[in-house]
């Protein structure tokens, strides 16, 4: 039976939410949200991103928030309540509240865990995302977290993605100096499994010459102690970060003979990894690890683990095919059923223009719009999340 997607829906339910929270704030904080970071920013491939804690206490080697302005060894909780922010996600012309809505990750500014008021920070916006939202929800971490906080965790309802970052397991004081111990995350990893959550281990960075030997290692390790699946993410190279490994003792020469263009102070250049990356995805099976190469396709998988529903992953992958791994959600496999007459309405509402031809099929949207040749960037992805298809106007 094909799943029915409908964003019209999610689009007049996120209307009223958001009217039900302007009658619960008062006017100059109801304004001060609008204006908030996360009500403005573009949207991304892996949805919205929430920042309950902006900078970090652990000063990581590998960090790159210093090249983007941010603290790596100072952090500031975020101002925002938790029905402020959902008010703040609310606002943003980009998002889509409900479980087939925009997916929300929690931590890529800051460590959402580094201190009790930062945890508790972060948990009063799980509560509220639950009470309102019901989005898929993903945080990562580096922290060794108390049982009474896994299980306050595990209380939220709420389609939760846990993922924990475990990059070494021999190098840690020179890697990641101020943070818990891998020994600790893996028991936090543990305390998750055993109460119900589906952790999912971040593998990232993966430095070549620097931790990519010990892969089998920590896989090994994440499988034993309840881990689901890995995430095995890449790495982002800046003069200052490849300054701070030479300075921890780590040989560089392998990193800088992947570097393929200038480096330059403040801008982050991308590895090519694609065969250590294959490697790890090899390996990952073998330990019975489900793999992942976009955090966003994990956040997707344990959303299925959590209620049983299958549906295509809103960041796209499976299209192209680049990130796809064909995890168990087997989006590619999914039948979806939308409304041609409802697209056409929902397009001319969002874009105030006539369409003058739509086409569909299982992965794309194709439009033509009377005098346009773009849509502004919210509304492409209010359709490709709604709609789980890839928007080409022509």
């Amino acid at each position: 039976m094909a799943l029915k997607l409908s964003p019209r829906d999610l689009y007049y339910r996120k209307i009223l939410l958001t009217r039900e929270l302007e009658n619960k704030l008062p006017l100059d904080v109801a304004l001060k949200v609008r204006g908030d970071y996360h009500a403005r920013k573009p949207p991304r491939p892996c949805g919205a991103t929430v920042h309950s804690v902006v900078g970090c206490a652990y000063r990581c080697t590998y960090c790159y928030l210093p090249d983007m302005g941010v603290s790596n060894s100072v952090y500031n909780i975020y101002a925002l309540s938790g029905e402020e922010m959902t008010y703040a996600l609310l606002s943003n012309p980009s998002f889509l509240p409900g479980r087939l809505g925009t997916l929300i990750a929690i931590g890529s500014l800051g460590e959402p865990f580094v201190d009790d008021s930062a945890f508790h920070r972060t948990l009063e916006y799980l509560q509220a995302f639950s009470r309102y939202l019901g989005n898929p929800t993903q945080f990562s971490t580096k922290s060794a977290l108390k049982e009474t906080q896994v299980r306050a965790l595990a209380s939220v309802k709420l389609p939760l993605s846990p993922l924990v970052t475990l990059v070494t397991l021999t190098k840690s004081e020179r890697l990641e100096p101020g943070a818990p111990s891998p020994e600790a995350r893996l028991e936090t990893i543990k305390m998750m499994r055993k109460n119900g959550l589906h952790p999912v281990v971040f593998l990232r960075p993966l430095i070549p010459g620097v931790n990519s030997e010990e892969v089998d290692d920590m896989l090994a390790a994440s499988k034993a102690h309840g881990a689901v699946g890995v995430v095995i993410g890449g790495f982002r190279v800046t003069p200052l970060i490849l300054d701070r490994l030479e300075k921890a003792g780590f040989d560089t020469s392998e990193i800088r003979r992947r570097v393929k263009a200038e480096l330059r102070q403040g801008k982050q250049l991308p590895l090519e990894l694609h065969d250590v990356k294959k490697e790890a995805l090899a390996i990952a099976r073998e330990k019975g690890l489900v793999p992942f190469l976009s955090a966003c396709c994990a956040n997707n998988y344990t959303a299925m683990l959590h209620d049983g529903l299958r549906a295509p992953c809103p960041g796209l992958d499976y299209i192209d095919g680049k990130f796809c791994t064909l995890c168990p959600v087997n989006c590619p496999s999914i039948q979806t059923a939308v409304d041609e007459s409802e697209v056409k309405e929902f397009v001319e509402k969002l874009t105030s223009v006539k369409v003058s031809e739509l086409q569909l099929d299982e992965k794309f949207i194709y439009l033509r719009l009377a005098g346009k040749k773009r849509i502004p960037p919210h509304v492409r992805a209010v359709l490709e999340i709604g709609y789980r298809r890839k928007v080409v106007v022509r």
